[in-house]
């Protein structure tokens, strides 16, 4: 399995451990950056956990979160969509929409591709 099918088929996973990685990164890189002098509780934790490095963690907390949140926004539209589409009991209906169903199935997961052949077998598509 090479590392591009690993990150298509896990895309909802990773983008997930992204956001859990990412925001807390970027909480305590704040804290640590904004209240050198703490000195009690997680502030001096926050502080003595990351020192003076607190710019490079908000800035890899950021790197992660952005792009897992953009992706996971994308992948939940683009799942809406595709039930939507999928939804139909119409085989002109579904005709009509085959191409941009099979680009959701490809783009989504391999699962969402075996439902559109299953429902192509409903109504003797080729």
């Amino acid at each position: 399995m090479s590392i591009q099918n690993f990150m298509h088929e896990n895309k909802p996973g990773l983008c997930a451990i992204g956001n859990i990685i990412g925001i807390p990164m970027i909480i305590i890189g704040i804290l640590s950056a904004l209240f050198k002098t703490g000195n009690t509780g997680i502030l001096l934790w926050a502080n003595n956990l990351i020192g003076n490095w607190a710019f490079w963690v908000i800035l890899v907390g950021f790197v992660l979160f952005l792009p897992s949140i953009y992706y996971l926004i994308v992948f939940i539209r683009q799942l809406k969509e595709f039930k939507g589409l999928m939804s139909t009991e119409s085989k002109v209906i579904f005709i009509k929409n085959q191409d941009r169903i099979e680009e959701l199935a490809w783009r989504l997961h391999p699962k969402y591709e075996k439902m559109v052949i299953n429902k192509k077998m409903k109504f003797k598509i080729r």
